[in-house]
C-alpha cells in the first residue's frame, strides 16, 4: 500500500515541546499542554470545543522564564476524538499578537531544536 504524501502548510518551523498552557476564551480557562510550538503558532493538546477563528489568550509556561503571553485565534479544532486519532485531540492556534521578545525566544528555541535534531541524525 502506498504511503500518503503529507504536504506541510506551515510557513515557519516548530519545535516539539510539552509545556503547560492556559487557554483563556470567552467561555473560561482551559489547562492544556503544547505538542509543538513556533514563532507563529502552536498545536495544543486539549479537548476544549473551540471554533475556528475564535479569539484566545495563550499563556505558555516555558521553562526557566516568565510565561509567554500571546493573543491568537483558532485555526482548527479536533476535540472529539480517541487517543489513537491523528491528529490527536487538540487545537491549532495561529498567533495574532506576540511580543518581539517572546517571538525571538521561540525563534531561538526552533534554531536550537533543529540544531540538536540534525546532530542526532549525523
Amino acid at each position: 500500500m502506498d504511503t500518503p504524501i503529507v504536504t506541510e502548510k506551515r510557513l515557519t518551523s516548530r519545535a516539539e515541546v510539552k509545556w503547560p498552557v492556559v487557554l483563556l476564551t470567552s467561555h473560561g480557562a482551559t489547562v492544556a499542554e503544547t505538542k509543538n510550538i513556533g514563532a507563529s503558532g502552536a498545536f495544543i493538546l486539549c479537548r476544549a470545543q473551540l471554533r475556528p477563528k475564535e479569539k484566545v489568550k495563550v499563556f505558555v509556561m516555558a521553562p526557566n522564564r516568565n510565561s509567554l503571553n500571546i493573543s491568537g485565534e483558532v485555526a482548527w479544532s479536533n476535540p472529539l476524538c480517541t487517543e489513537e486519532d491523528s491528529p490527536p485531540c487538540g487545537v491549532g492556534i495561529r498567533f495574532t499578537s506576540i511580543s518581539q521578545t517572546d517571538r525571538q525566544y521561540l525563534r531561538d528555541l526552533i534554531a536550537e531544536y533543529y540544531g540538536r535534531k540534525k546532530k542526532r541524525l549525523a
